[in-house]
């Protein structure tokens, strides 16, 4: 049984920075780590858009920005689709095939956008790799709750008391060792 390991916090980069740290601990450990990571571009402070980066490959693109035109929105930006397909479902395609685990950052904000990222996402998720996810943290959001009822399935909320210890018990909980 794969573990999979939701990380849910509050909007801000602590998420961000425990994740890069536990991706860093786990290649250091020598694993293939692959997957998604999105981060935030702000233009004086104020939010302007996301990009999104394949982790093996480091190809990253502005998928979202105030000034697309789009029916799709994440946090009222515009989506280009085609550019966030273009970067995550071979990256996730690739990670089922050949990662030792997998990552899916801001799975919340990605997962219905398409239905082809929806496919993507939820064929991951029930992938037999060990997977770990970040959300914003919402006690209604249905990917969430979605994934607190896989099997398996360790969710951490992380707080600004946590986040130094944090990524050393997930990677405590990836060894088994918890």
């Amino acid at each position: 049984m794969a573990i999979k390991i939701g990380i849910t916090g509050p909007v801000g980069s602590i998420k961000a920075e425990a994740l890069q740290k536990i991706i860093g601990m786990l290649q250091n450990d020598g694993l293939n780590v692959q997957g998604v990571l999105i981060s935030k571009v702000s233009d004086d402070g104020k939010l302007t858009g996301y990009t999104i980066e394949d982790i093996l490959t480091k190809k990253k693109v502005q998928f979202c920005d105030e000034k697309f035109v789009s029916r799709v929105k994440i946090d009222k930006l515009g989506v280009d689709t085609r550019l966030l397909e273009e970067i995550l479902i071979p990256s996730l395609q690739k990670a089922r095939e050949s990662a030792d685990v997998i990552i899916i950052d801001e799975v919340g904000k990605l997962e219905n956008t398409t239905k082809k990222i929806h496919s993507e996402i939820e064929e991951t998720l029930k992938c037999g790799k060990p997977l770990i996810v970040t959300l914003h943290k919402r006690s209604r959001n249905p990917v969430l709750q979605e994934i607190k009822s896989l099997e398996g399935v360790r969710v951490f909320d992380i707080t600004p008391i946590n986040k130094n210890i944090l990524p050393f018990k997930v990677m405590h909980v990836l060894k088994g060792e918890e």
